[in-house]
C-alpha cells in the first residue's frame, strides 16, 4: 500500500467516517441493500410499536408533571369501547377553571385498523366563549403527551400560541363505584359509608351574551342566569384583561379581578373597571357549601 493510500486508509479509522467505512467495504450496490434493508427494520419496529397501542391506554385521570403550571392542570379521560371524553381543568385561582368533557377523535395507524386497539393519538377541541383550543394527545410511555392549540376569537388583542405538557396518571385514585379493596359499596353510598352529594350543574348564563361588545358610559353591568335546582346561593367571578398584567387575564397569571359569593339572587350588577375586555362565569353552591361546577367563561368588552 503506498503512503497517499496509507494516509487516506488511517485518517478514515481515526475518524471512523462510518459512510466511507461501508461504502468501502460494500460497494455502492450492496450500500443500497443496506440502506432499504435498515429502512424495512425500522418500519417494522414502528408497526410493531403502533400494534401495541390502543385506546384503553388514555383511560384515567392524569395531571401534569409540572405542578406549578398556568396552562392544562388535569385530564380525565374516559373510554368505551371505540369513543373516548375528554375533560379537562385549566390553571385558575382559587380553584382550577373546568373546561368541560368533550367528544373526542381516535385516530388509528391506517385506515383499516381497529380503533379500540390500536388508537395512537386523540383530539379533543375546548370552547369557553373567548376562545378555541385544539388539543392533541399521545402516549409517551407511561405518561401522556398533550400539545395545545389556541386561537382566540375575542378582540383583545392576545397571539394565538401552541403548548406543551407532559401528563402522569394520577396515584390514588379508586375506580368509580368500588372501594379502595375493590369491593363494591352498598347501594346509594360512597365508598366511606356516606350519602353522596351530587355536585350541582353549572347554572345556563343569561345576560351579557358572549361575546358582546358596549358602547356605554358609565360602564354599568348587571350578569344573569337561570337558577339551579337545589342551590341555596350563587358565586360569580369577573376576570380582566390588562388589569393584572399586561396583555393577560387575571386568571391567567395566577391571580383574581373579582369573585363574588354568598348572592342569594340569580343576578349581580357592579361597574366595570374599563374600555377592555372582561369575562366572567357563576356557580351554584349548595346548602351544605358544596360548590357545584362552574359555568364557561363569557366575554364581553367596552369601547369606553
Amino acid at each position: 500500500m503506498d503512503s497517499a493510500k496509507l494516509s487516506s486508509h488511517s485518517k478514515d479509522i481515526n475518524g471512523f467516517n462510518m459512510t466511507n467505512y461501508i461504502r468501502d467495504s460494500f460497494g455502492v450496490r450492496q450500500l443500497r441493500k443496506f440502506a432499504v434493508a435498515m429502512l424495512a427494520c425500522l418500519m417494522v419496529l414502528l408497526l410493531a410499536t403502533q400494534a401495541s397501542a390502543s385506546l384503553d391506554q388514555f383511560a384515567g385521570r392524569w395531571v401534569n408533571a409540572d405542578s406549578a403550571t398556568r396552562g392544562v392542570t388535569t385530564l380525565e379521560i374516559t373510554v368505551s369501547d371505540s369513543d373516548a371524553t375528554v375533560q379537562a381543568w385549566g390553571s385558575c385561582v382559587p380553584t382550577d377553571c373546568d373546561w368541560g368533557a368533550v367528544q373526542a377523535v381516535a385516530y388509528a395507524p391506517d385506515v383499516s385498523s381497529d380503533i379500540a386497539s390500536t388508537a395512537l393519538a386523540l383530539t379533543a377541541g375546548f370552547d369557553p366563549g373567548f376562545a378555541e383550543t385544539l388539543m392533541v394527545i399521545r402516549p409517551d410511555g407511561d405518561q401522556l403527551s398533550v400539545q395545545t392549540f389556541t386561537r382566540f376569537k375575542d378582540s383583545s388583542g392576545r397571539s394565538n400560541y401552541a403548548a406543551e405538557y407532559s401528563f402522569v396518571k394520577e396515584a390514588g385514585v379508586v375506580p368509580e363505584g368500588q372501594t379502595p379493596e375493590g369491593g363494591l359499596p352498598p347501594e346509594g353510598q360512597t365508598p366511606e359509608g356516606g350519602l353522596p352529594e351530587v355536585a350541582l350543574p353549572a347554572p345556563r348564563l343569561i345576560s351579557p351574551v358572549d361575546g358582546v361588545v358596549f358602547y356605554h358610559y358609565p360602564r354599568t353591568t348587571t350578569l344573569a342566569w337561570e337558577p339551579v335546582e337545589g342551590a341555596d346561593i350563587y358565586g360569580v367571578e369577573i376576570d380582566c384583561f390588562h388589569c393584572c398584567q399586561s396583555g393577560q387575564w387575571c386568571t391567567d397569571v395566577g391571580d383574581t379581578y373579582r369573585v363574588v359569593d354568598l348572592l342569594n339572587t340569580t343576578s349581580y350588577t357592579f361597574d366595570f373597571v374599563g374600555a377592555q375586555p372582561g369575562r366572567w362565569r357563576a356557580w351554584a353552591i349548595s346548602p351544605s357549601g358544596e360548590i357545584g361546577e362552574k359555568s364557561a367563561w363569557w366575554g364581553f368588552e367596552y369601547t369606553q
